[in-house]
């Protein structure tokens, strides 16, 4: 859909031209319609079945979002959420409109696993179109981190090299390494360790992502 056609949909609707509107994420996002009584969120529960930790907090700040798009006026709203895992945190805690409840559960479960933001997160992806190539590479690059965290005696968690939870994009294969680290300073002794080492051989593209917005 072209960029005019979507506003002119969106003006038809808050006009009461339209009845009825079915579309993405997109609706969930700052839309104001005093006139909308009734928002149905269709599998809401897709995104906990994403690889990464911010799964929950991503479903329930949709699902606020969407219902937030009901009842904006003096008249009521009523939402519809449909889920095969009713009973899940994120989805409780948003059909209850409970931001403080999610918050303090949510931070419970993070601090339990050494992730942000109690810890710092780093992510090494690194692709190639040839597996067995990237594969070696990995393992060379997995090498090279431990050989720096045993001469610096880091405290780190790291786990892979694992393909990445998008494997392959295009034509690219794609696996990474994680690192927990219970502070900055020890993250940034282990890359300035790593710039110090030799490249990686076979030669393959390499993305470092600090404190990552996700990990797929």
């Amino acid at each position: 859909m072209a960029g005019r056609d979507y506003y002119r949909l969106l003006r038809d609707f808050g006009q009461g031209h339209i009845d009825i509107l079915a579309g993405t994420q997109m609706l969930a996002k700052g839309l104001h319609f005093p006139n909308v009584t009734l928002v149905g969120i269709i599998s809401a529960d897709t995104s906990l079945y994403l690889p990464d930790f911010r799964a929950n907090e991503r479903t329930f700040q949709l699902i606020s979002q969407v219902a937030g798009r009901a009842g904006r006026s003096a008249k009521k709203g009523t939402v519809f959420v449909q889920t095969f895992l009713p009973e899940q945190q994120a989805i409780q805690y948003a059909v209850k409109d409970d931001f403080d409840g999610f918050i303090q559960e949510e931070l419970k479960h993070r601090k339990a696993c050494n992730l942000p933001p109690y810890w710092r997160l780093s992510a090494i992806v690194m692709r190639d179109m040839n597996f067995e190539k990237l594969e070696a590479a990995c393992a060379q690059m997995r090498q090279k981190i431990d050989r720096v965290v045993t001469r610096e005696g880091l405290k780190l968690k790291i786990r892979g090299p694992m393909p990445a939870a998008i494997n392959r994009i295009q034509r690219f294969h794609r696996m990474q390494i994680i690192i927990q680290s219970p502070e900055a300073a020890t993250m940034q002794r282990l890359f300035t360790g790593l710039r110090a080492e030799p490249p990686v051989r076979p030669a393959v593209k390499i993305a470092i992502d600090i404190d990552p917005v996700n990990l797929l």
